[in-house]
């Protein structure tokens, strides 16, 4: 089983939500406003965007700026239903349905196309078109691939022997060759019998029913199960439709190699065109309203679906990441949207009651989804290794005076490894840990830090560099742990450190050295999903090797292991409670981690923009799927 991989680049402390759950960090520098982008412009939408997209190729992406980019112009089989985050609206899927197969033991979910749609340059989509675009993301092999992998595999076309993710790997690595090639080779807008035939072959992850019906064969990928959450994986980027067309003219298809000319170029079936791409600080890009996009009919006979509703104006992306300017531009009416991350109570209070701003907090699902903390304890070092240690430090923090004082009440409680409000939440209904002075002192005593025994020695805690409420909180942990004789010395990093913090070097954790400050067997960590489901969570901060928690509190239980895969392959709505109850309990017990806060998150936008549909994914600025629902007045 391969370790779950960091997912995430953007946590909104408190701010305007634009996470998809991701990974990767750009650091930026002063940029200005777009020159189209002024206070008495009416007919485009500004933004201002702190980071820049890592790429633009859907299959490739793994970044909150990247997924907002490419949402815009590519599209996939399913989509979030609006604010919902189990229900799902079809988008180049008309319907439906998930059918048992014999011949496997698992589903499979058949997907019935929608007529009539194209590319932006009127090449046509199709079951082919969706077999090529999902069999290209997996062959790709970047770091959203694991999605994907979870349940799907490549293929050898052999009925006898069909590959699934424990497939040898010289059959997997000459099959994948073989499939690069036929990727580049066939004509997938008129493909020729022989190569219907092999992708109607139902041994395989994706299967051709018809030119208008595929499906998506579930049991080849690493969990070899069914998956309750299949719709929302598929939601994102990295299953998304791309031109076979189009690509074979521009680089084609190689084995693990991202293709550079979609890094910086796009072509898809959605909404908008992406035009005068600039990546670099101060750069951007525009999103300019598709004259002939094919869902203007399915949108009209279908008026609830957001996710097919055409663009209304052109938008204006400026990458503008210094937060006093984008503050001073939303204030002063010269843009109507910003990406606002790492920001606390102090950012926002200037925003609250300005006429010219709308300041929405968001439901706690959505701050959960963007970014849920909590502090690791390493499990493996002293004093860390002694359960009243651990059971006392839990105890000693004054959790209300963090809520209280370093979020301004902007922030809420919880207990994991599950966020709040998603599906399967803490379902003992255990209480996030109390403060308790008294029964820390008691923990204290009976541990070798009995007596200040530990004060003497200077335990490093790493917190990220992102804003005073996270300094001022590390603070308050500093002085509550000093009061059972813990002396912390609390230091800042940033968040590509804490990748490197994750990390391994020639086989030991980056957090056991002294890079960065450390070591840092004690620190802030936190997760943000690639999709709304309680495994995307636990396999990074229950499993052993989860990123989350392997270089980390080093949490090791074979029980909790095997109730992450057991879990993720459940679909039984008791049997899940009592998996998620119990590795919840057992985390919960054991003083893994301490589960801290899930600050909230907010949608920030100007008083005359309208259509906003918060997702709790936020997809796009701000927290909506799409800017296709959005104008000005």
């Amino acid at each position: 089983m391969e370790p779950r991989r960091r997912n995430i680049i953007v946590i909104v402390v408190v701010g305007v939500l634009v996470v998809a759950g991701v990974g990767g960090y750009f650091a930026l520098q002063k940029s200005s406003v777009s020159a189209t982008c002024g206070s008495n412009q009416r007919t485009t939408i500004c933004v201002d965007q702190a980071e820049l997209p890592d790429s633009l190729d859907p299959a490739v992406t793994f970044s909150s700026p990247g997924w907002a980019a490419v949402q815009q112009v590519y599209q996939g089989l399913v989509q979030y239903n609006g604010t919902s985050v189990t229900n799902f609206s079809g988008v180049l899927a008309k319907n439906w349905s998930v059918v048992y197969d014999p011949a496997t033991g698992f589903e499979s979910y058949v997907f019935t196309l929608r007529s009539g749609v194209h590319f932006s340059n009127g090449d046509p989509y199709s079951a082919y078109v969706q077999w090529y675009s999902l069999y290209r993301s997996l062959l790709l092999a970047q770091g959203p691939q694991f999605i994907l992998e979870q349940n799907f595999y490549s293929t050898n076309f052999n009925t006898a022997s069909p590959l699934n993710y424990s497939s040898p790997l010289p059959s997997a690595q000459s099959a994948n060759t073989t499939l690069a090639n036929d990727l580049n080779s066939w004509n997938f807008a008129a493909p020729t019998t022989a190569e219907i035939a092999q992708m109607s072959e139902p041994t395989q992850s994706f299967q051709v029913v018809s030119p208008t019906v595929i499906a998506l064969n579930l049991g080849y990928g690493y969990l070899a199960s069914n998956y309750t959450y299949l719709l929302a994986s598929i939601s994102s980027p990295n299953s998304y439709a791309v031109d076979p067309t189009w690509v074979d003219a521009n680089g084609g298809v190689q084995v693990a190699v991202v293709n550079e000319y979609l890094t910086t170029h796009t072509l898809g079936t959605g909404q908008y065109l992406l035009e005068d791409y600039n990546g670099v600080e101060g750069g951007g890009y525009s999103l300019v309203v598709d004259p002939n996009y094919w869902g203007v009919a399915a949108a009209a006979t279908e008026p609830w679906n957001n996710n097919l509703h055409p663009g209304n104006t052109t938008v204006d992306i400026s990458f503008q990441p210094t937060l006093d300017v984008t503050v001073s531009d939303l204030l002063n009416g010269k843009v109507q949207s910003a990406e606002l991350d790492y920001v606390g109570p102090s950012t926002i209070s200037p925003l609250l009651g300005h006429s010219n701003v709308v300041v929405q907090p968001l439901a706690t699902v959505v701050g959960a989804t963007s970014g849920s903390w909590w502090m690791y304890l390493n499990q493996g070092v002293f004093p860390f290794n002694n359960l009243s240690v651990r059971e006392a430090i839990a105890h000693a923090i004054n959790y209300d005076e963090i809520v209280t004082e370093a979020f301004g009440a902007y922030a809420t409680r919880w207990v994991g490894p599950v966020p709040p409000d998603y599906p399967y939440y803490d379902p003992g209904n255990l209480p996030p840990y109390p403060y308790n002075l008294t029964l820390a002192k008691q923990e204290i005593a009976n541990s070798p830090c009995a007596n200040n025994a530990c004060k003497g020695g200077t335990i490093n805690y790493a917190y990220l560099d992102i804003g005073a409420d996270w300094a001022e909180a590390a603070q308050f942990i500093a002085t509550d742990l000093a009061q059972i004789g813990l002396t912390i010395n609390a230091v800042p990093i940033s968040l590509p450190d804490l990748y490197v913090e994750q990390s391994e070097t020639a086989g030991h954790c980056v957090s056991t050295t002294n890079a960065n400050g450390g070591p840092f067997y004690m620190g802030q960590e936190f997760y943000t999903s690639d999709y709304v489901s309680p495994d995307d969570w636990t396999q990074n901060d229950a499993y052993t090797n989860g990123s989350a928690n392997h270089c980390m509190s080093a949490y090791s239980n074979a029980t909790v292991d095997s109730l992450v895969y057991q879990a993720a392959a459940e679909s039984n709505p008791a049997n899940l409670s009592a998996d998620y109850s119990n590795m919840t309990s057992l985390m919960y017990y054991n003083y893994t981690d301490i589960w801290l806060v899930v600050p909230t998150a907010f949608a920030v936008y100007a008083s005359n923009l309208h259509g906003s549909i918060v997702n709790a994914m936020g997809s796009a600025e701000p927290s909506a799927i799409l800017f296709n629902t959005q104008w000005l007045s």
